[in-house]
C-alpha cells in the first residue's frame, strides 16, 4: 500500500490510496474465518460453513469494509505523519473505476482532496488608530427619558376620541391598487403616538376615529417619509418587505390611550428607584445621564469592535482553497436544500477566514474562560431564561447549582457559552492594544453611521 500526493492548488492537495491484492486479501480471509464461527446456513452444523461458501455470498461485502477501514486507517495516519492541518474531512474523487469482486482481485486506488489550513501573519494593531464615536447625552435626551418614565408610571385613561398627546392602538392592513385589503400583503399591529403623524390631513383622519372605526392612509406621507421609523416601529418589517410594499393602508383603531403623567415628586422618585434612594429632580438627572452613558458605552465598543474586525479581516492575507471548500460546505448541507450562489459562499468563507484569525489572537493571547467565568455566564443565560427574575434562586441556590451543572454538561452549550467568553475577552484586551481616538458625536451620527 502506498499514498501519492499532487498539489491541486493553494492549500490543496489530492492524496491517492493505492491498495494491492496482497495489502488487503489476508485481512479478508481472516474476518471470512471469523464470520464462520458465528454464521449458520441450513445443511451445516454451527461453525462449519465451508469458508469458500462464505466468501462467494459475503466476500464483496467484506473485502468493502476491510477496504474502507484500511483507507480511512491510511488517511489518518498520513496526515497525522505530515503534521496536515486540514479543514474538515477529506472529499473523495474518483481517480479508477474500482470494481468490488472478491473472487477477482485486482489493484485498487481511491483519490481525496484535502484543504489546507493556510499560514498567514496578522497585522499590527499596536501602529493602527481607530475612532470611537461616543453618544453626547444632551439635556435634551434627559428629559426625554425623564419624560417616558413619568408616562410610565402615569395614570391611564381610555378616551372615545384621541388628541395630540395620546396613544393609537390598532392594525395596519396593506391595500391593493383597487383599495381592498392585499391577499398576502403586511399586515401589522402598531401603536403611536398622535403627535408622531406628520401629514395634517392624515392626522385630522387618524385623530377623528374611535373604537373599531378604520380609514385608509398613504402611511409613507402620513408618518413624514421616515422609512427606519414606518419599517421598524410602525410596521414591524424588514427592509425587504418594504421595498414590495403599497403606499395605501389601512388603519383600525383597537384603542386610544391618553396617560397623565405621574408628578415628578417624592412619591414618584420612590416607585423609579425604590423608597429614599433619590431625592431630587437633580439627582434623578445626573443617574439618567450615568445609565445612559454606560448603556451606549457598550454600544461604542461594539461599533469599535467591528471595526478592529474589519481591519483585520481587510488587512490579512489568507490564501484559501476555495474550490475544495466551496464543496466541502455543499456536501453538508441539508438534502433539500439547494448549493449557495456565489454572494452566501463569500459570506461562508468571510466566516472562515475570522474564524482562522480569532483562532489565532486566541491562542497567541492565551484566552481561555476560567471555571468561574463558565459558570458565571451559565448562570446569567440562565436567570434571563427564567425572565431576569433571580429571586426563586435566592431562595433555591440548590437548584440553580443543579442548572448550571446540566447547562454545561451539554457540549452546545458548554461550546457557546466558552466561545462567547473568550470573544468578550479578546476584544477587551484588543481594545487595550489599539489606538482610540474618542469622538463625540449627535444622536443621528451615533445611530445611523
Amino acid at each position: 500500500m502506498n499514498i501519492t500526493q499532487e498539489q491541486v492548488g493553494e492549500n490543496h492537495l489530492k492524496l491517492v490510496v493505492n491498495l494491492d491484492p496482497e495489502d488487503y486479501l489476508s485481512k479478508v480471509d481472516e474476518e471470512i474465518k471469523s464470520l464462520s464461527k458465528k454464521i449458520t446456513m441450513d445443511g451445516f452444523r454451527p461453525g462449519k460453513v465451508p469458508q469458500g461458501l462464505l466468501k462467494k455470498k459475503y466476500g464483496d461485502a467484506v473485502l468493502a469494509d476491510e477496504l474502507n477501514k484500511m483507507i480511512s486507517d491510511s488517511l489518518t495516519n498520513y496526515i497525522k505523519e505530515n503534521e496536515l492541518k486540514v479543514f474538515g474531512d477529506p472529499i473523495p474523487v474518483v481517480v479508477k473505476n474500482n470494481r468490488i469482486d472478491v473472487q477477482r482481485p485486482e489493484a485498487y486506488s481511491f483519490g481525496f482532496e484535502l484543504g489546507l489550513l493556510p499560514n498567514f501573519e496578522l497585522p499590527s494593531l499596536e501602529t493602527k488608530t481607530f475612532i470611537k464615536k461616543n453618544l453626547k447625552i444632551t439635556d435634551e435626551m434627559i428629559e426625554k427619558e425623564m419624560d417616558r418614565l413619568r408616562s410610565r408610571f402615569g395614570a391611564r385613561e381610555y378616551p372615545d376620541v384621541a388628541a395630540e398627546e395620546d396613544i393609537l392602538i390598532g392594525s395596519f392592513e396593506e391595500l391593493n391598487e383597487d383599495g381592498i385589503v392585499k391577499e398576502e400583503g403586511i399586515t401589522s399591529s402598531s401603536s403611536f403616538a398622535a403627535k408622531v403623524i406628520k401629514d395634517e390631513i392624515a392626522k385630522q383622519q387618524l385623530m377623528s376615529l374611535k373604537k373599531e372605526e378604520a380609514t385608509d392612509i398613504n402611511i409613507k406621507s402620513a408618518f413624514g417619509n421616515d422609512e427606519e421609523m414606518i419599517i421598524h416601529h410602525i410596521l414591524h418589517i424588514d427592509h425587504h418587505k418594504a421595498e414590495q410594499m403599497n403606499d395605501r393602508f389601512r388603519f383600525t383603531v383597537k384603542n386610544i390611550v391618553h396617560i397623565n403623567k405621574a408628578e415628578l415628586n417624592q412619591e414618584f422618585l420612590d416607585k423609579v428607584y425604590g423608597v429614599g434612594n433619590m431625592t431630587s429632580e437633580e439627582q434623578m438627572r445626573e443617574k439618567i445621564r450615568e445609565e445612559m452613558m454606560k448603556e451606549y458605552s457598550v454600544y461604542s465598543d461594539s461599533k469599535l469592535d467591528r471595526q478592529i474586525q474589519e481591519y483585520l479581516l481587510s488587512e490579512t492575507k489568507i490564501d484559501l482553497p476555495l474550490d475544495f471548500l466551496r464543496r466541502l460546505i455543499n456536501s453538508h448541507r441539508e438534502e433539500d436544500k439547494p448549493e449557495m450562489n456565489d454572494e452566501q459562499f463569500m459570506t461562508a468563507i468571510n466566516q472562515v477566514r475570522w474564524d482562522l484569525i480569532f483562532s489565532r489572537l486566541a491562542t497567541t493571547y492565551q484566552i481561555k474562560p476560567t471555571e468561574n467565568e463558565m459558570r458565571e455566564e451559565a448562570t446569567k443565560d440562565i436567570i434571563k431564561y427564567f425572565g431576569g427574575d433571580a429571586s426563586y434562586f435566592e431562595q433555591n441556590p440548590e437548584a440553580l447549582e443543579n442548572i448550571i451543572a446540566s447547562v454545561l454538561k451539554d457540549e452546545k452549550n458548554a461550546s457557546d457559552i466558552h466561545s462567547r467568553i473568550v470573544n468578550q475577552k479578546l476584544f477587551t484586551l484588543l481594545r487595550s492594544t489599539v489606538k482610540i481616538e474618542e469622538q463625540e458625536i449627535d444622536e443621528h451620527e451615533f445611530f445611523h453611521h
